[in-house]
Order: structure tokens, then sequence, then C-alpha cells
């Protein structure tokens, strides 16, 4: 990675190609230094990677930190066309496979600056806030201005949002997509590295809920009920998403999407503004992806293979499938969420 103490020239020519060049990339945000790191990608790589995260780079990107106020005076304007928020381990990364098959699309997964911006967000107003109010808003600003960047104009941006960023909607057209709780909750026990990530995400999705009283604290809680909240949450981010002002939040059960996707994806290209045929839709449900693992290609995964995973895991972890259910339910009576797209059940 190149060295973060550039010279005043090569500065400039960050900054400039911060505003117009596609390639170059805000990849990460260091709000305590207040500096952000661009990194040059190549289209190809941004295309096909699952995550525009650290996993995204080889060590060969050439990049530089610049200072964010310096970004932020050169920052790009516009905002993606779309973005997708989910409720983590729900078809996510599979749907916005198919939309990089549509003609005309340029898909973003999980920039990694949103989880800077996701937390603080949630510092907000407090003095845990890194960042001025005005900061965030220009920051947020840059970044969506970046997301927008193709190298053909006629192109449109969409973005796939991680599950913890779900409170920074990044565009006005939205698909929010889950599975049921029920699901949820077999998919993200079923495996020590989910239940580990489980926990992990509990600390910043209890945030969002910390205006409540009396909630239990995270140590009280079982990984059952760890899940549950991160559902919760995630539905009570959707219907913020749904009930902001200029947003369109279209509303998605995978399952539902999986039973007819060409229907499906269709209307998902028609809420998020994309001109495509219902040829280019054929076309990409025939790619491969309906057929491979979409975070990994090299490995086979299809909705059958999903179902019997799920089925499996719903019949081995039923008592804490219970005990997760149980526990959202009583969360879900006492937040009452405004314009929900589901419930607990």
């Amino acid at each position: 990675m190149t060295d973060p103490s550039a010279s005043p020239g090569s500065l400039s020519d960050w900054l400039s190609a911060l505003r117009s060049d596609s390639s170059v990339f805000p990849h990460q945000l260091d709000a305590v230094n207040r500096r952000l790191l661009l990194v040059r990608i190549p289209p190809g790589q941004i295309r096909d990677a699952a995550f525009l995260d650290q996993r995204v780079l080889t060590g060969r990107e050439p990049g530089a930190w610049v200072p964010l106020g310096d970004a932020l005076a050169h920052a790009p304007t516009g905002g993606p066309q779309g973005t997708i928020l989910h409720c983590g381990h729900a078809g996510s990364t599979l749907v916005s496979r198919l939309l990089g098959e549509l003609p005309g699309t340029r898909v973003l997964r999980e920039p990694l600056i949103l989880h800077t911006l996701a937390a603080e967000a949630r510092s907000a107003d407090t003095p845990h806030a890194r960042l001025t109010p005005r900061e965030f808003d220009r920051t947020l600003a840059l970044a969506r201005g970046a997301f927008a960047k193709t190298a053909d104009v006629r192109e449109r941006a969409i973005v796939k949002q991680t599950s913890l960023t779900a409170n920074v909607p990044v565009a006005p057209a939205v698909l929010c997509l889950w599975i049921p709780l029920a699901d949820y909750l077999a998919t993200m026990l079923r495996d020590p590295g989910l239940r580990e990530g489980v926990r992990l995400a509990a600390g910043q999705w209890i945030q969002d809920l910390s205006r409540e009283p009396d909630l239990p604290s995270l140590g009280e809680l079982e990984d059952a009920e760890l899940a549950a909240l991160n559902w919760v949450a995630a539905q009570l981010a959707f219907a913020r998403a749904r009930a902001g002002g200029e947003r369109r939040a279209l509303g998605w059960r995978f399952d539902d999407f999986l039973a007819d996707p060409a229907t499906h994806l269709a209307r998902l290209a028609a809420h998020l503004g994309l001109d495509v045929s219902g040829r280019d839709v054929d076309q990409a449900l025939g790619s491969h992806w309906m057929r491979r693992y979409a975070k990994d290609p090299r490995y086979p995964f299809d909705a059958a293979a999903r179902r019997r995973e799920l089925d499996d895991a719903a019949r081995r972890l039923a008592p804490e499938i219970d005990r997760g259910r149980r526990f959202a339910r009583t969360l879900w009576e006492r937040l009452s969420p405004e314009q929900p797209f589901d419930s607990p059940g």
C-alpha cells in the first residue's frame, strides 16, 4: 500500500481521482485521525468481489491516506441508484450477483467505509461520536458519490450493504431482504463461526434499541436470544427505511424470491429504475449464480441444498430456536415497530 505521507502533487492527484476516477475507491475511514484511505481497485476486481472490505485487497493495489477535510473538499457528487438492506444470511449476495448480470449495472458489495459510518451514526449525539454531525453528513455524501461513479455514464450503481449498516441506507430505492425468524435462528445457530458473528453483531444491533428502557444486558442473553435480537433490530431498521421521507422500500422474503425468481428480479429492476427487458432477466437467471454459492462460486449450492441445511438445523436446534422465538415475541411487543415488513409470528 502506498505510504500515507504523499507529496502535495501526489495528494492532488489522488483527490482529483476521488472525484472522477471510478476505480479509485474510498476504502477505509479512520474517524479517530480524520483521514480516508483511497485505493485504486480495477473494475473487474470490484465487480467480482463478494466483499469490498479487506478481503478485496491483494496488497498490490496503489493507495494513499488523505486528510478527511481535503477529501470532503473534493468529494464526488450524486449517489447510487439503489441499495440492498438485509437481516444477514438472507440471500442478499445472490440477489446482488443477479443484479450484476443485468446490463448497465455496477454492483458494489459491502463497502468497508459503511461500517465506520454506521458506527458513527449509532454514536450520534453522544460523547462517543468521533465526527461532528456536519462531518458525518458530508462523509456519507462523499461515500454515496464515490459509489455512484461509473466508467460508463449509462451504468447505474447498486450497493449491497452489510446487515450492520442498515441504519444508514445509501440510496432512495431500497430492497429490504429477510428470512423468517425461525429460519434465521436455524441459520445463525448451526455453526460455531456464525454464532460468534451473532455475539459480535449484537453489540451493535442493541445500540439501535438502546432507547428502550429495561433492555436486558447482552451478558444475560443466550446465543438464540442474541440472534433473535439481531433479527428484530434488522426489522426495525427496515421499518425506518420504509417510513423514511424520500425512500422507496420494497420488502422481500428470500423464499418468495426463490419460488418465482423471474417475477421478483424483474420487479426489483423496475423498483431500482433499471431499464432491462424480460430477456435480460432470463439471461441473468440462466447464469451460474442460481447454482453456485454466491459468496464463493467455486462451490455448488442451490435452493434445494439450502433447504436441506435449514431443515437439518431446525431439527437439531429446536429447543434453542423456540427460546429465541419466545424472546423475539416479547421484545417485539415492547417495541411496537411501525410499518414492519414482518413480525416474529
